[in-house]
């Protein structure tokens, strides 16, 4: 039992995406005009957004392209969806023409859990393509929050949505600016 429980944690990072560096992460007010901050995600794909001042906000993300076995997709692996969230775990799966994602959020301090929504908007500029994945409101100051991004496979994209079952980008208005 020992060895398998060994082996599992040997493994299983392997099969649950690497680290999608090089990703922008923009915090806006929540009508997408003024930026608050943006961060560039380094190696362990992971980040931490602190001392946010009470209000409304937007998080939007820039994919970096992805290639080889990261945008690969199989017949048996395609699926219509773009963009879904799991509750459970708190991770956002975006699927677009740069590959496939895994946008893990946690460690809400300060921010009110019932404003929090996520959603599916575009925002295509000359050199850029933003997705915002969610919108949430910080009750006071000093409110922070924690993200982790992973690049995913076809397969694990697929076998990740499927599990929610839920598909956002098809409730959630879609803004082209």
């Amino acid at each position: 039992m020992r060895l398998l429980i060994l082996l599992f944690i040997i493994i299983f990072p392997f099969f649950s995406g690497k680290p999608a560096k090089e990703t922008k992460v923009i915090l806006q007010d929540i009508s997408g005009k003024n930026q608050i901050g943006s961060i560039i995600i380094g190696e362990k794909g992971k980040e931490t957004f602190q001392y946010l001042n009470g209000g409304s906000y937007s998080l939007a993300i820039e994919f970096p392209q992805q290639e080889g076995k990261w945008i690969d997709e199989k017949p048996k692996h395609s699926t219509l969806t773009k963009a879904t969230y799991n509750e459970k775990n708190g991770t956002y799966y975006y699927q677009g023409y740069e590959g496939f994602f895994s946008v893990r959020l946690k460690k809400f301090r300060k921010i009110d859990r019932n404003s929090f929504r996520t959603v599916f908007k575009e925002r295509r500029g000359d050199n850029e393509n933003q997705i915002v994945i969610a919108e949430f409101i910080a009750k006071k100051n000093g409110a922070q929050f924690s993200l982790q991004i992973k690049k995913l496979t076809a397969k694990q994209f697929k076998k990740a949505t499927d599990k929610v079952g839920n598909d956002i980008s098809m409730i959630s208005i879609q803004g082209v600016k």
